[in-house]
């Protein structure tokens, strides 16, 4: 036996397109989701935990075609695939992607894109990495290895930046750099990553943003958002860092959230005087 839910007709507004008109002016979207469970579980248990929170997913879906915009459905179809698929019970995903209005010169009721796939999708992470104990340079570059040795393929790393501690100011000044991976691992399997690399590289349980001899956060994603209570995505606190902020955009300066806030906008927000920062050499795996 098999299950699959329905999420049929999700709308939200979103500024897609490959014409500067549709990313001005924006419009309706239509979604809908077809989602092959991995087991029939929650048929005898009649458990949420034991199927898909479909009304979570509508919320991170719609987050998605709202967010930043993007040139073709197709890409927007596989992104939102990807979400899904991160779901835990979650084993095959048919995403429909719907446009009801066409910029042709025909008449046409609407134009849709239909992406299948039947596993983890391939996504793109955003990590932050810092230190402020021993060797900062290394603890950067032997961080980026680990998470290679992990499994995790980085595609490219920011140049290192030197910035001051905060909330507990007698301490070392930090280097902080930040890196884009890609995996098919789901956030919470990223995380756990992120916190062995942690470990392998020294750092040890202490005060709150006290010293340490590395940290690794995840910071974004490339579909959208995650709520978990353990962890969630985007950072909640990285609209306010600018030590964070910074090397993301040196990594990828278009970047925004999937609020479509730009990056670049919010360390503009952020006095230099009150987050001073100061950008040094490259990192480079050890």
């Amino acid at each position: 036996m098999s299950t699959t839910v329905h999420v049929r007709g999700l709308e939200a507004f979103g500024r897609h397109g490959v014409f500067p008109a549709e990313r001005e002016l924006g419009q309706r979207f239509v979604v809908d989701l077809d989602l092959d469970l991995a087991h029939d579980r929650a048929a005898d248990t009649d458990d949420l935990a034991d199927t898909v929170d479909y009304a979570g997913l509508a919320d991170a879906v719609a987050a998605l075609v709202s967010g930043p915009p993007v040139a073709l459905l197709e890409h927007l179809a596989r992104t939102i695939a990807a979400r899904a698929l991160a779901e835990p019970h979650v084993a095959g995903v048919a995403v429909t992607v719907r446009k009801p209005h066409v910029a042709i010169p025909h008449t046409v009721a609407e134009t849709a894109v239909t992406h299948r796939a039947g596993g983890p999708l391939p996504t793109r992470y955003w990590l932050g990495l810092g230190a402020n104990l021993g060797d900062r340079e290394a603890a950067l570059a032997g961080a980026v290895a680990a998470l290679t040795h992990a499994g995790l393929a980085v595609e490219a790393v920011s140049a290192a930046f030197e910035t001051a501690p905060r909330e507990v100011t007698d301490q070392p000044a930090f280097l902080n750099a930040a890196c884009r991976v890609r995996t098919a691992l789901p956030p919470p399997e990223v995380l756990r990553v992120a916190k062995a690399v942690e470990a392998e590289m020294g750092r040890v349980p202490g005060p709150r943003f006290g010293p340490r001899a590395c940290d690794v956060d995840l910071l974004l994603w490339e579909a959208g958002i995650w709520r978990a209570p353990d962890l969630e995505v985007p950072h909640p606190r990285l609209h306010e860092r600018r030590f964070a902020l910074l090397p993301l955009i040196d990594l990828d300066p278009g970047l925004a959230l999937p609020d479509g806030r730009t990056l670049e906008a919010l360390a503009a927000a952020i006095d230099p005087a009150d987050q001073p920062a100061e950008r040094r050499g490259e990192v480079s795996p050890r």
